[in-house]
């Protein structure tokens, strides 16, 4: 795994943990792209991880790694908070099955609107590898575009075409295009080296842009040239000497996934606490500093023991991807 990579996720889970804290930049309120960022990293990693596994194995292990966390997640929601939610809605939830509820159509844990259509992804991925292993990138983002163009004039229903032809679904084939841009590119560049500030300085610029004059990535076409360039620059750079793989960056981006799933809950758990959680610094601070404490004890006494489980009994022959 590129270390640059790694720092993306935690700038990503971040800077979402943050725009649920209700922070505002000079009075915009906005997540950084941190989402979007997510999608793109998924369909480059995709694309990295195609030739070591079967299509099989590629689905099992994609759903595995994100599955029981959110399961968990999910149920802690519902006992916790929403204990009058119908088991149908949970069951659905659980599924990664797009529906309409007393949530409108959203999953019963806020962040999991989001894994519906990365769930998507992995089974779109899975088949296109199935088709031909070679191509499987060019396929699975040839049949997300045609379903996203094409979905809204087969069907009016309306959670299939909020969640597969809503404007994130570009960002996965976005890392799909960053994915051969920079194999090619890197073959042209083999003897450069960058210095290795350049993607600490980018994030840092572009907090700094968005911040102060931006006013958030809302165009689609504004948002994907800006999440491609900087993955590009966290890909490039990583392989053009300038990857940063300092130890506990390293750990936080392994908690990522754990940590956007489970920093809802601390908020809503701190303003049942009567706390509230109104972007002001000390209790952002707070709730911040505790997702992430909260998230590696989820990552190392659950998350990883599943992937340790998955390692060892679903594809015990080949080795289990944390990505």
């Amino acid at each position: 795994m590129i270390g640059n990579l790694q720092i993306l996720r935690v700038f990503a889970a971040s800077a979402v943990v943050i725009y649920h804290c209700n922070v505002y930049f000079f009075g915009n309120h906005t997540d950084f792209a941190g989402v979007a960022i997510f999608f793109a990293l998924s369909g480059y990693l995709m694309c990295r991880i195609k030739d070591k596994r079967s299509a099989g194995e590629f689905a099992v292990e994609r759903f595995w790694r994100i599955a029981p966390s959110y399961w968990l997640a999910t149920a802690i929601v519902w006992f916790a908070f929403q204990p009058g939610v119908p088991i149908g809605h949970f069951i659905l939830t659980a599924l990664f099955i797009p529906h309409d509820s007393i949530h409108g159509l959203f999953p019963m844990l806020g962040v999991g609107w989001t894994l519906n259509m990365e769930v998507y992804f992995y089974a779109v991925f899975a088949l296109s590898i199935l088709i031909n292993r070679r191509f499987s990138p060019v396929i699975a983002a040839c049949a997300i575009l045609a379903i996203y163009a094409g979905l809204p004039l087969a069907t009016d229903n309306k959670p299939a075409v909020f969640y597969y032809t809503h404007p994130y679904i570009l960002y996965f084939v976005s890392g799909i295009a960053v994915f051969y841009l920079s194999e090619w590119l890197a073959t042209k560049l083999d003897a450069h080296r960058l210095p290795k500030a350049i993607l600490p300085v980018t994030l840092a610029a572009y907090v700094l842009v968005v911040g102060i004059g931006l006013k958030d990535v809302n165009s689609p076409a504004l948002g994907l040239l800006i999440v491609s360039v900087m993955l590009m620059t966290a890909v490039m750079s990583g392989k053009l000497g300038a990857d940063i793989r300092w130890r506990p960056l390293m750990t936080l981006a392994d908690a990522s996934y754990a940590c956007y799933l489970v920093h809802t809950i601390v908020i809503e758990f701190l303003r049942h606490k009567h706390l509230n959680v109104d972007g002001s610094l000390g209790v952002t601070v707070m709730a911040f500093a505790l997702a992430w404490v909260v998230a590696l004890g989820w990552h190392f006494w659950f998350e990883k023991r599943v992937v340790q489980t998955v390692r060892r009994g679903i594809v015990p022959s080949r080795q289990v991807a944390d990505a």
